[in-house]
């Protein structure tokens, strides 16, 4: 499932580089508390894994980025999706924002300006073209000789970012659902070369963290029940921070 919020203000949005840290925030604002505070704290579990099983787009629309002071400027009108398999997360957000007069992202007073529900594509076949809205994050922590943590992007030209994909997914699946997952997926790059590299800064002004993530379209043969799995929960890490986000 997947919903799109457009949001508008009075005047233009202003908002830092590392803003996806601050859409993270308004979701879970938007969540009914206990279920807000489960979420963060606990959310789906697989074994040693807790995920949070959804993911949202970067701002629709285009800004001007101001470079010396590390901003973006939007007119007075953004809009974003949100994706997730667990339909009470995208029906507390929408209901509560419905409820709300206004909304806070980072320091800018939004107004609701609609909320969509956004049709389903039928999926039959097992393979399919998919469009990385939001950049695929794979990674690996490394320990240096010296003892310090070094974290490892893998490239879509790397088998392990296949690997780590498939992995990741049907671990989300077994954390919904409780049960073994029966679907594998292999996900194929379209493309050559680094111009689908994106590297992003997350988080607020105290903590920051730089992530390298691929967009771009790639094939990616599956179950389609998986496929439309992968759809609404998001490829590889870091779903809750705004990576991996895909459509047909």
């Amino acid at each position: 499932m997947r919903i799109k919020i457009d949001l508008i203000s009075n005047k233009p949005i202003i908002l830092p580089s590392s803003y996806g840290a601050y859409q993270q925030a308004l979701i879970y604002n938007l969540l009914d508390k206990f279920d807000a505070d489960w979420l963060h704290e606990r959310g789906f579990t697989y074994e040693k894994r807790k995920f949070k099983l959804f993911t949202y787009s970067s701002i629709l629309e285009k800004g001007i980025y101001r470079n010396k002071e590390k901003l973006f400027v939007f007119s007075n009108q953004i809009s974003f999706y949100v994706s997730s398999p667990v339909d009470w997360i995208l029906e507390q957000t929408a209901s509560n924002l419905i409820k709300n007069e206004k909304v806070r992202l980072e320091n800018n007073e939004l107004y609701i300006n609609s909320i969509s529900v956004l049709k389903r594509d039928k999926i039959t076949n097992d393979k399919t073209i998919i469009r990385a809205i939001s950049p695929i994050e794979n990674h690996t922590t490394l320990i240096k000789p010296d003892g310090k943590k070094l974290t490892y992007y893998y490239t879509p030209y790397e088998k392990e970012f296949s690997e780590l994909t498939n992995n990741n997914l049907r671990k989300k699946w077994s954390a919904l659902f409780k049960n073994e997952c029966p679907h594998n997926l292999i996900i194929k790059p379209l493309f050559s070369g680094n111009k689908n590299e994106k590297v992003i800064l997350f988080g607020t002004d105290k903590s920051k963290t730089v992530i390298k993530g691929w967009k771009g379209k790639y094939e990616i043969t599956s179950h389609p029940e998986f496929i439309q799995f992968a759809i609404d929960a998001g490829l590889g890490s870091r779903n809750s921070q705004g990576f991996g986000m895909i459509s047909i």
